[in-house]
Parts: C-alpha cells; structure tokens; sequence
C-alpha cells in the first residue's frame, strides 16, 4: 500500500521504535532481576556463613584467580569439548533418523516403540560400562551427551515433520519437486520452530550431561573442579564452579536465541508486512 507496511494499523516505521522500547524494558527488568539475585545471595551468604554458602564477591575473586592462573580456560575448554562433540553427534542422528523413517510408516511404526522406550534407561548408570568399554578420557563424556541430546532432538523433529501440512508437499510433488527440494523448500521451514525448539533446550542439558560426567571421570573440566572443591570441603570452590557454569549455560543460550532470531527473520517480516 504505497510501500508502507502495516501491523495492525500501526505505521511500519513505528514498529522498529517499539520494539526498541520493549527490548529497553526487558534488558532493564533484566538488569533488576540479576541485582536482586546478587542482593539476596549476598545476605544469604552473610547469614548462614561461608561454611554453608560463598558469597558474590568470595565467587568473583576465586574465579578472577582462576582466569589468572589459566585453570579457567583449561577447565571451560575441557567441558566444551565434550558437550560440543557429544551434541554434534546427538544433534545430527536425532535430526537425520526422523527423516529416514518418515521414508517408510511401517518402519516408523515398529522403530518408535523402542526409541522411546530406550528413553528410560537410566544413562548415567551405563558410565561404568563406558568407561570398561572406551577407558577413562573424553569418550565415555561425549557418548552420555550424545544420548542425552540425541532424544531431545529426536523427538522434536519427529513432531517437527508431522505438522507439516501435507498439503504442501503434494503440491511440491505435483509441480515436480525433487525429495531434496522439498525437504529443503517445504519441510525444512515448516519445522524449524521445532528443532530450534529441540536445541534451545538439548544444549543446556547437554552441558549439565557434560558436568555430570565429569564428576565420575575427569581429570579436568568445570565438572572435575566442583567436584575436587567439593571433596576437600572449599564451599567457595563450589559455589565458583557453579556460578561459571551458570554463566556459560546463558551465554551459549544467548547465541542460540540470536541464532533462532536470524534464522525466523522471514516469519517476522511476513507477520509484520501486509
């Protein structure tokens, strides 16, 4: 309409300065947020005692101690290694095994029983056999993560490609598209919420599969540092490895979310362009 875009009546040119405003509003509701966090960690730390609860400002000078050492990096880059390569693994059987078995519905049919039900093996209890299997290394870390993510990813594309209309692919298929082309032109799009979904919540659970596994075997990583802290009673310790941990967790997410917020560009722009 003359080259002006409309949402809901609303001037296309407005809708960047709202959004501007939004974002202000959260990243200031954030910042409340995380003084508050810190405020009230800080008085619980005071109240019961560094025997029972490290401090801020105890957490910031251990870990500002650890980057100066360079035990940080070797422990973060120890952690990562594992989670990066477990979740690749992870990441690429969960998301290319719904598209083989969408090939076939009697194959579907008798392999998701057993998918699921291999859910509930406890993974964690398999470590002893790892580590017998591959030794005590990076191995048996990245096979627990690859398992840990492999169903997430699983699950969500496999619902991913059951909501697309098949509207669409017969029409793909009547206007003669290939099976490459229609996985990349119709059901990739229609089901990338879906998978972004699936990673949004299987890398964080991946990190903590990565941690957990170095409490049973490692000889480094963040995993291997709390629980050396915990061992030798250094709550401070402890407490260091976790925040790091927690902030390595948010920042992973953040490239995630700016990630996600690139790859739906287009579906904002449909929404908001009439």
């Amino acid at each position: 309409m003359n080259g002006v875009s409309r949402t809901l009546g609303t001037p296309a040119a407005a809708v960047p300065a709202a959004r501007l405003g939004d974002d202000a509003v959260v990243l200031g509701g954030r910042i409340v947020l995380a003084l508050l966090l810190l405020l009230g960690w800080e008085w619980a730390a005071r109240r019961l005692g560094l025997l029972y609860l490290a401090g801020p400002l105890d957490v910031a000078v251990r870990s500002w101690e650890l980057v100066r050492s360079g035990e940080l990096l070797r422990h973060t880059a120890a952690t990562l290694a594992a989670t990066f390569l477990g979740f690749g693994i992870g990441w690429v059987a969960g998301t290319l095994l719904p598209f083989v078995l969408l090939r076939s519905p009697r194959g579907t049919a008798a392999v998701e029983p057993w998918i699921i039900a291999s859910m509930g093996i406890p993974k964690f209890a398999l470590t002893p056999l790892l580590i017998l299997w591959f030794g005590i290394g990076l191995t048996p870390k990245v096979v627990v993560v690859a398992f840990m993510v492999f169903y997430m990813i699983f699950l969500n594309t496999f619902a991913g490609l059951r909501s697309v209309d098949p509207r669409l692919t017969r029409m793909a298929q009547v206007v003669g598209a290939s099976r490459w082309q229609l996985a990349r032109r119709v059901l990739w799009p229609s089901m990338q919420p879906f998978v972004l979904s699936g990673l949004k919540i299987s890398l964080p659970r991946a990190l903590s599969a990565a941690i957990v596994g170095e409490f049973l075997v490692a000889d480094q990583g963040l995993g291997h540092y709390i629980e050396h802290a915990r061992q030798a009673g250094d709550t401070v310790g402890v407490f260091t490895g976790i925040a790091l941990v927690t902030l390595l967790v948010m920042g992973l997410n953040a490239v995630l979310v700016a990630w996600e917020n690139h790859v739906l560009a287009w579906r904002a722009r449909r929404e908001t362009t009439l």
